[in-house]
C-alpha cells in the first residue's frame, strides 16, 4: 500500500495556517520585544533573553492541529505525546486525537489500524521500526520530527555506517532517546546509553578492561543495544572491549541535555579510551559531536543571564516530564528559592504551591513559597510551554499579592 508522508508545513498545500491561538499571549510576544521585564510597580517580573516555544515545537503544533483541520471526521492518532507539556496534549484530547498503544518492546500497535487513518509522529520521533509498520498499513503519516533531531539521527546513522558504536547521553526512556538510537540499529549498529556522569565512568572502567561487560549490562539492561549484548560474553573484560566496541566509538546527544554534562562525559570516556587504545588510534575512532539543540542551550544561557540579577525567587513553567525544563530548573536550584511548576493551577495560594523538586524529582506541595516583601520574581518557560501558560501564572500570583 502507498503511504503519504507529509514531513514540512508547505506539504499541506494551500491554505494552510498557523495555529497560534491555541497557545500564544500577545502580553508575553510584547515582552520577548521590549526588553524581558513586566513592571507592575509593587511586583517585576523579569524574563530571560530566550524562553518558551523553540521552532520545532512551533511547527509541530502548527502540523497537528492543521491534520485536524484537513482530516476532519477521520480517526487521527498520536504515536507518543506531542510535545511534554500537558495544556497542548489536553487540547489535542479536545479534538478527538488519539494515541497508539505499544507492545511490551515499545514498538507500536497497528493491527487495527486502516488506511484511511491518519497518524502524527511526535516532535520527539519514533523508531524506525515504527515508521516501517505505518508504511505497511498505508496510513497517511504526518512526521513532526524536531529538526534538530534529524541532525543527530544522521550523524548516528553515520556511526553505524563506518563500524562505530554510538555512545548516547540521553534519557533511557524519553522518546526522543529511543528514536535516535534505533537510527544506529537501523544501519546495522550498536548503542551503549549512558544518563549521567556515574554511568559514564562505569562506561570508562569497561573501556579500560577494569570492569566486565557482562556486569555493566546487568546492572542496566536497558542501556545496550540487543545485537551488542549478543555479543558479550561472560568473564574478563580484557581481551574483548576491542572487539566488541570495534574500538571505534562516536558520541550524541538527547539535543536537550545539559551541555556542560556532556562534554565531560565525553572526556572521561575519551580519557579511558585513549588510555585503552593510545592516542593517534583515540584521534581517529574516537568521536564527539556536540548535538544539544541550539534552542535548548540559548535558554540555558539565557536564564543563566536570568540568574546574574538581584532576583527574590524564580519560577519555572513547563512540564514536569519535559527534559529540556527540568534541566533549566536544574541550573537554577541552589541558588535562590525555586519552584518548577507546570501551570496556574499548581500556584494554589499565597502561601502554597505545587511544584517538582529539581534535584529528586518529587511532585509536592510547599509552604510559605512566596516570600514576604518580594519584589523581583525571576520567570521562564521550557521550550514545550506555551505563552498562554506562563501569562496566566504571572496573572495568579497578582491575585494572591494583591496587586490588582
Amino acid at each position: 500500500m502507498e503511504t503519504k508522508i507529509i514531513k514540512k508545513l508547505s506539504e499541506f498545500g494551500e491554505g494552510f495556517k498557523h495555529h497560534h491561538e491555541n497557545y500564544e499571549a500577545y502580553s508575553i510576544s510584547q515582552i520577548r520585544e521590549t526588553g524581558g521585564v513586566w513592571d507592575f510597580g509593587n511586583l517585576v517580573f523579569h524574563f530571560p533573553e530566550h524562553f518558551g516555544f523553540c521552532y520545532g515545537v512551533d511547527k509541530a503544533i502548527d502540523m497537528v492541529f492543521e491534520t485536524c483541520e484537513r482530516f476532519s471526521g477521520k480517526n487521527i492518532f498520536l504515536t507518543d505525546q506531542l510535545i511534554h507539556n500537558p495544556y497542548i496534549n489536553g487540547k489535542l484530547k479536545e479534538r478527538g486525537v488519539q494515541y497508539l498503544k505499544r507492545d511490551a518492546q515499545n514498538l507500536l500497535l497497528c493491527d487495527e489500524l486502516n488506511p484511511a487513518d491518519i497518524v502524527v509522529v511526535s516532535a520527539f520521533g519514533t523508531d524506525f521500526r515504527d515508521i516501517r509498520k505505518l508504511k505497511e498499513k498505508g496510513v497517511t503519516v504526518v512526521d513532526s520530527t524536531c529538526g534538530a533531531i534529524v541532525n543527530v539521527w544522521k550523524r548516528v546513522e553515520g556511526y553505524a555506517k563506518n563500524g562505530f558504536i554510538t555512545i548516547m547521553h540521553g534519557k533511557r526512556n524519553h522518546e526522543e532517546t529511543r528514536a535516535t538510537v534505533s537510527q544506529a540499529v537501523k544501519e546495522g549498529g550498536t548503542y551503549i546509553i549512558v544518563e549521567n556522569k556515574k554511568e559514564a565512568g562505569e562506561l570508562a572502567e569497561v573501556i579500560r578492561g577494569k570492569f566486565k561487560e557482562s556486569e555493566f549490562i546487568k546492572k542496566y539492561p536497558d542501556a545496550v543495544s540487543e545485537n551488542l549484548r549478543l555479543s558479550f560474553a561472560d568473564g574478563p573484560a580484557t581481551n574483548r572491549v576491542g572487539s566488541a566496541f570495534g574500538g571505534k566509538m562516536g558520541m550524541a546527544n538527547q539535543t536537550t541535555m545539559l551541555k556542560g554534562e556532556s562534554l565531560e562525559i565525553q572526556e572521561v570516556l575519551r580519557a579511558a579510551f585513549r588510555e585503552r587504545f593510545g592516542q593517534a588510534p583515540t584521534a581517529e575512532r574516537f568521536r564527539s559531536f556536540d548535538t544539544i539543540c541550539g534552542a535548548t542551550q540559548d535558554r540555558q544561557d539565557a536564564l543563566r543571564g536570568l540568574l546574574d540579577k538581584k532576583l527574590d525567587l524564580i519560577l519555572i513553567v513547563g512540564g514536569f516530564n519535559s527534559s529540556n525544563t527540568t534541566h533549566l530548573a536544574e541550573i537554577a536550584s541552589g541558588k535562590l528559592p525555586i519552584y518548577h511548576i507546570e501551570s496556574a493551577e499548581d500556584i494554589l495560594s499565597k502561601d502554597a504551591i505545587r511544584a517538582r523538586d529539581p534535584v529528586t524529582g518529587a511532585v509536592r506541595e510547599e509552604k510559605s513559597w512566596f516570600p514576604p516583601h518580594a519584589r523581583n520574581v525571576g520567570i521562564t518557560s521550557g521550550a514545550s510551554t506555551p505563552d498562554i501558560i506562563l501569562q496566566k501564572v504571572i496573572e495568579k500570583i497578582r491575585i494572591y499579592v494583591d496587586i490588582i
